[in-house]
């Protein structure tokens, strides 16, 4: 567990934004059979993009 929140801590943007390709594949895919997968993937993959815009940002400014 501790090495989860590390990397979310100190992962770049671009790491989290990698992470959440493969979530968001994976929700084109279970879209019809399995509906509450399918939101849980997008959820999950709109919650990495908006973390890593928002890490991005602070550290640029």
């Amino acid at each position: 567990m501790n090495k989860i929140t590390t990397f979310f801590k100190e992962g770049s943007p671009l790491k989290l934004i990698l992470v959440a390709i493969p979530f968001l594949i994976l929700s084109f895919f279970v879209e019809k059979s399995l509906p509450s997968i399918f939101l849980f993937a997008r959820l999950l993959t709109f919650i990495l993009v908006i973390y890593a815009t928002i890490k991005f940002f602070n550290s640029k400014f």
